[in-house]
């Protein structure tokens, strides 16, 4: 019975760690791994002597460029693992909310993510979409850091 892993990729190091983990440690032959990509799309800005609003010609370069991110996953892994069944996600929207609303809709065993190992203070501040998951995902997550440089 195949298995269906959702991994959570971005332009970090340690959504490259994660892919490589999940391969050697998670994946097998007959699961299917949800590369899963969520971006949030351009958003208007208002300033005292400045406006912009983004055109649907802006916010389709936009997803274009973030396509990119998971075309460069799905090589890779398909580099590593000549048997890989993936699908590649592009999802907009707000990484903490959409990966667990995806997780629940494809009944998804776990979700793999990478942690770019902020402090305490910039978690506080920014967020983190992993410590998000570990907290309110239906599935197990795993936590895969950075390998160091």
């Amino acid at each position: 019975m195949s298995r269906k892993i959702i991994l959570a990729v971005d332009h970090s190091d340690a959504s490259h760690s994660a892919l490589d983990w999940t391969l050697d440690n998670l994946y097998r032959t007959d699961d299917v791994l949800y590369l899963v990509h969520c971006f949030k799309p351009l958003q208007p800005a208002v300033g005292p002597h400045y406006s912009y609003i983004p055109t649907e010609a802006e916010q389709a370069n936009w997803r274009k460029e973030q396509a990119h991110v998971l075309e460069e996953f799905v090589e890779k892994a398909r580099a590593k693992r000549q048997d890989l069944t993936a699908k590649a996600i592009l999802i907009s929207g707000d990484p903490r909310d959409e990966l667990v609303a995806y997780a629940e809709k494809e009944e998804a065993v776990a979700i793999v993510i990478g942690s770019r190992g902020r402090g305490a203070l910039k978690r506080a501040f920014l967020g983190s979409v992993s410590s998000y998951l570990v907290s309110h995902s239906p599935v197990p997550v795993t936590v895969i850091r950075a390998k160091a440089q």
